[in-house]
């Protein structure tokens, strides 16, 4: 779930050295962030120092070197020091697993799907470069999204419509995906979770209906059997106990339909979004 956004937009956009390179320092981020929450957790206790501290280190070097090559990046500095310090905080107070920090993680795997998709071949300018117009560091070719503040701190190529709408999509079937979870162990047995669970599933559904003329039927199969999987699992769980294994191994065959969908329906469901809005 934290890596196939961004390999979505990755391959949405088209691969770029840039999108390659932000996939590997975006690897190196969640080792980094998962082993240094075990230390925070730990109250820094020192036998959890040493791979946090390597992680940290890879972390730094590959994003210098994109942030060298891509100084746009910048721009979303801010959201992710801000979810960072939020996530770090959840593991000083033992808190990870809690709804807010849940959201957290969610909020930054999707908007990596949205800088890949802006960063990918699609929308690089041909002919640009260091012997083109406009091509110094901060300079707006060969994309704004990636040398430009010229244009302001969030030009249209840093938001290509594509790129907000794929991310949207993982964005909302993970938090149902959080929402599934809760209800299988956490909150397992509690009603109001159940039914948000539900609710929020069908509503998947009522959109995937509404776009059935111009987007096909994908999306909403697709919302069904996320739909499914959310009234059926926790009502047999409340009469028999189902392994935390079998729980993931759902999950992970739902993320990767919604990864399946969202490549290969990206273009069709922004038109179908687009449409929708503007009607």
């Amino acid at each position: 779930m934290a890596l196939m956004p961004g390999l979505a937009g990755l391959l949405i956009g088209g691969p770029t050295w840039r999108s390659l390179l932000l996939m590997v320092a975006w690897a190196f981020c969640y080792c980094f962030e998962f082993t240094g929450s075990r230390w925070m957790v730990s109250h820094r206790a020192a036998r959890f120092a040493p791979p946090a501290l390597g992680y940290a280190l890879l972390t730094a070097v590959t994003g210098l070197i994109l942030l060298v090559g891509t100084p746009g990046l910048l721009r979303w500095a801010p959201l992710y020091l801000v979810l960072g310090v939020l996530n770090f905080a959840a593991a000083w107070m033992r808190t990870e697993r809690s709804w807010w920090n849940d959201t957290v993680a969610v909020i930054a795997a999707c908007t990596l799907c949205l800088i890949a998709v802006s960063l990918g071949s699609q929308f690089q300018k041909p002919g640009s470069g260091l012997d083109g117009a406009n091509s110094g560091y901060f300079g707006c070719q060969p994309n704004p999204a990636v040398d430009c503040f010229a244009n302001g701190f969030l030009p249209s190529a840093a938001l290509p419509s594509i790129g907000v709408v794929s991310a949207v999509v993982f964005a909302v079937t993970q938090f149902g995906s959080v929402i599934f979870v809760k209800t299988m162990i956490r909150e397992r047995g509690k009603t109001w979770c159940y039914l948000l669970s539900l609710a929020w599933n069908l509503a998947l559904c009522l959109i995937g209906v509404a776009m059935v003329r111009t987007a096909g039927w994908w999306p909403l199969l697709s919302a069904v059997v996320l739909l499914v999987r959310a009234a059926l699992l926790p009502a047999i769980a409340r009469r028999r106990r189902i392994p935390i294994l079998y729980v993931g191994l759902v999950e992970c065959a739902t993320s990767l339909l919604v990864f399946i969908l969202v490549i290969a329906q990206a273009g069709v469901m922004t038109t179908a979004l687009t449409g929708l809005l503007g009607a």
